[in-house]
């Protein structure tokens, strides 16, 4: 904290009582008397103001000390870290990580979690910046908050913690983990790395340290793989089985496009538990904007939910076939596309 000085107050002693006040007396001796009455009057209010004056460096002390009081208190620090899984006991917070330290918040809010909710949905701006640079990057880590208790008003969340002990369920790409990892790709070994995180006017910082880009590599890797199998645990959990797979079935005309044909698509674990083929013809061909034929796809969709039995995660795939065209009327092998997602196994019903 900057220290301030204060200069005393000076005055005239009776050593420096010179030339000067001798100048001064022959003046009021050369004046009339209501005037030397009137000045006499004027020195005593002045010389009482003066009494009652605070030095200017004083008064530029306690202003200053004042703006750092309401600096203070404006900069809300609510959000702490720590190395160690937070719990009910004394935690233990810092602002200080290396590489190879787990990292753990805890954020306490003045209200309810519910009121820095958009849809379910907690959102931290987190600014970073290398040690010695001047301006912040900002980018966002979103947590999925549709589980927790939000009538509490403190909430603990994993930054950069240990697999054996993640519990966290980000909403979006960019978790911790890979906001992280992304940003200590281009810092430099041995130089802080400044991470503020904020919601509203609730802020907390933290720095981190890393020895080397192979190291941190290294010590990062199995965290981000548990914070995206909890990413996709959350996906799967809110994914709903499309509309199609309550529609009556038809089958192909084109005998390699039959129910068996189709499956061995699939990959080869894969446990078939619902399979519809939409209505209508069984190709349309695609041309270019000359009208030149290029290939022909399956023109109905083609729905199958499977389950993966090494795994035990079930899916649902859109199936789409095409023939490359080879000229003269004639057409290629089958190729495959997909698109689908991963689907709670409780609602392929």
């Amino acid at each position: 904290m900057r220290k301030f000085s204060f200069l005393p107050q000076i005055g005239i002693s009776s050593s420096r009582f010179g030339i000067a006040s001798l100048l001064t007396a022959a003046v009021l001796l050369s004046l009339s008397q209501p005037t030397q009455a009137q000045l006499g009057k004027m020195i005593k209010k002045a010389g009482a103001a003066a009494k009652d004056a605070k030095p200017a460096d004083a008064a530029e002390a306690a202003k200053k000390a004042e703006d750092v009081s309401a600096a203070t208190k404006k900069k809300n620090i609510s959000i702490f870290f720590s190395k160690t899984k937070l719990s009910s006991a004394t935690p233990q917070y810092t602002t200080e990580f290396q590489e190879g330290d787990n990292i753990y918040a805890r954020i306490v809010f003045p209200k309810p979690i519910k009121e820095y909710l958009s849809g379910n949905i907690l959102t931290f701006d987190v600014a970073y910046k290398q040690q010695g640079d001047d301006d912040y990057s900002v980018n966002y880590v979103k947590i999925d908050a549709s589980k927790i208790n939000q009538e509490a008003t403190q909430l603990d969340f994993d930054v950069l913690a240990k697999p054996a002990e993640a519990t966290t369920r980000y909403a979006q790409f960019m978790q911790a983990p890979s906001l992280i990892g992304m940003v200590m790709q281009h810092a430099s070994p041995g130089k802080k790395e400044e991470f503020k995180w904020k919601i509203e006017d609730l802020e907390g910082s933290f720095f981190l340290t890393m020895k080397s880009a192979a190291g941190f590599t290294s010590f990062i890797t199995p965290i981000q793989q548990k914070a995206n199998a909890f990413k996709q645990d959350d996906d799967a959990s809110q994914a709903d089985l499309p509309g199609e797979f309550a529609e009556k079935s038809y089958a192909f005309n084109d005998p390699q496009l039959s129910k068996a044909a189709i499956i061995k698509f699939l990959p080869a674990n894969a446990q078939v538990l619902k399979f519809v083929v939409g209505p209508g013809d069984d190709y349309k061909v695609m041309k270019n904007e000359l009208g030149i034929i290029l290939y022909k796809q399956t023109a109905r969709y083609i729905m199958v939910a499977y389950k993966d039995k090494t795994s035990g995660n079930c899916y649902y795939d859109n199936m789409i076939f095409e023939r490359p065209y080879e000229g003269n009327g004639k057409y290629g092998s089958l190729k495959v596309r997909t698109n689908g997602e991963r689907i709670d196994c409780s609602k392929i019903k």
